[in-house]
C-alpha cells in the first residue's frame, strides 16, 4: 500500500519514472571513453539541448574537425535515450580548440527527430556542400562524382558535356550521380494504432484531455505522428525528384496495441508478439506514400519488405567488392 501511495505521489509530483542506473551503468561498462569519431563507420545521434531549445545533431564527420562535438559516446547514448518522463536528463561537457568549455544539458532526440531520415541525410549533404567547395578552391571540377584537375580550356569543354549530360538526365528523368548512389533504409519501432478523432471532440477537452484521454495521449501522439509521417513524405518527395525513389526504404507498424505499444513492457510473451509483428511485417508488400494532404500509402503490388531488403544488401555487396578491387572510391 505504501509503495503504491509513493509511486503515484511520485507521478503527480515530477522525477521520470526510472532513475536509469542500470542502463547508464551498462552503457558507461560497454562504450567506456570511446568517443564519437572512433566508430568504425559515419554515424548521426541526435539528442535535444533543453537550455538552447535546440536539437543537437552529435555526428561522426563533425567530430572529427570540431573536438568539443567529439563527446563521450557512453555520454551521447545516456542523452538520446532519456525519453522524458521515463528516464533522468542528462548533462555533460566538453573542452573546444581554445579550451572553451561547453555544457550540454540534453535529452532525447526522438523529441525532435523521431524519425531522423532527414537529420542524417541533412549532415550528409552538408558534408558534399564543403567538400565540393574545397574542391571548387582547388580549381577541381566534379564530373559525375568523381575528380581531376584540368585545364581552363579542357575545363571548359568538360562542363559543356556535363551540362548536356545534364539535360540528357533531366528528359530521361535521372538522379545526379551523387544522390544515385545513396541508399536509404529507415526502420522504425512501431507506433500505437492511430486513433482518430473529430473537431467536436477535440472541442470537449480540457489541458488534461489533451494530455491523456481514454487511455491515449492524444496531443503526444499527434505530434510523434505528424513527426514520423512529415519526414517521411518529404524523405520520399526528395528522391523521387532524384529519379531514384527506389532507393529509399521505410519500414514502420503504427498497429501496435495493448502491451506492444508501451515504451517499457520488456516482458518475454511482449518481447515474442513484437517478433511476430516484425515477421509479418517483412512479408507486408512495399508502400510508398502517394498523397502528401491525406498521407494515404499504396502498396507495391510485387515486391515485400524483405525482397526490397535483399535488393538493398545486393547493391552494398557490390559496392563493397568495388571498393576492395580499387574500382570506386569510398
Amino acid at each position: 500500500m505504501w509503495q503504491t501511495i509513493k509511486n503515484v505521489w511520485k507521478k503527480a509530483w515530477g522525477g521520470p519514472k526510472y532513475h536509469g542506473n542500470f542502463l547508464h551503468e551498462t552503457i558507461e561498462g560497454v562504450m567506456q571513453d570511446i568517443r564519437v569519431k572512433d566508430t568504425l563507420t559515419n554515424v548521426v545521434l541526435p539528442a535535444f539541448d533543453v537550455k538552447r531549445m535546440h536539437p543537437v545533431l552529435f555526428n561522426t564527420l563533425d567530430a572529427e574537425r570540431e573536438p568539443h562535438k567529439n563527446a563521450r559516446l557512453a555520454d551521447i547514448c545516456i542523452a538520446t535515450s532519456a525519453a522524458p518522463t521515463f528516464l533522468p536528463a542528462h548533462s555533460f561537457k566538453t573542452e573546444g580548440f581554445d579550451g572553451r568549455i561547453y555544457d550540454f544539458e540534453l535529452i532525447d532526440g526522438g523529441v525532435a527527430a523521431n524519425n531522423p531520415t532527414m537529420a542524417a541525410m541533412s549532415v550528409l549533404t552538408k558534408e558534399m556542400l564543403r567538400v565540393r567547395q574545397e574542391l571548387e578552391d582547388q580549381n577541381v571540377i566534379l564530373i559525375h562524382g568523381g575528380d581531376v584537375p584540368v585545364s581552363t580550356r579542357t575545363m571548359a569543354t568538360m562542363a559543356k558535356r556535363e551540362q548536356e549530360r545534364g539535360a540528357k538526365r533531366n528528359k530521361k528523368k535521372e538522379a545526379p550521380s551523387v544522390y544515385k548512389n545513396i541508399l536509404v533504409l529507415s526502420i522504425g519501432t512501431g507506433t500505437k494504432m492511430k486513433k482518430n478523432y473529430t473537431a467536436a471532440d477535440c472541442n470537449k477537452w480540457n489541458i488534461l484531455n489533451w494530455l491523456t484521454k481514454d487511455g491515449s495521449n492524444p496531443l503526444i501522439d499527434i505530434f510523434f505522428s505528424a513527426s514520423d509521417d512529415m519526414v517521411d513524405i518529404n524523405a520520399q518527395v526528395l528522391f523521387e525528384v532524384f529519379g531514384c525513389e527506389k532507393n529509399y526504404l521505410r519500414i514502420q507498424t503504427d498497429k501496435l496495441t495493448g502491451e506492444t505499444a508501451l515504451l517499457d513492457c520488456t516482458t518475454q510473451r511482449n518481447m515474442d508478439m513484437l517478433i511476430e509483428i516484425v515477421k509479418k511485417l517483412l512479408d507486408k508488400p512495399v508502400a510508398r506514400s502517394v498523397e502528401i494532404d491525406t498521407g494515404e500509402y499504396k502498396p507495391h503490388p510485387f515486391i515485400t519488405n524483405e525482397m526490397q531488403l535483399d535488393i538493398f544488401a545486393s547493391k552494398l555487396c557490390r559496392e563493397r567488392k568495388l571498393r576492395q578491387l580499387g574500382v570506386v572510391r569510398p
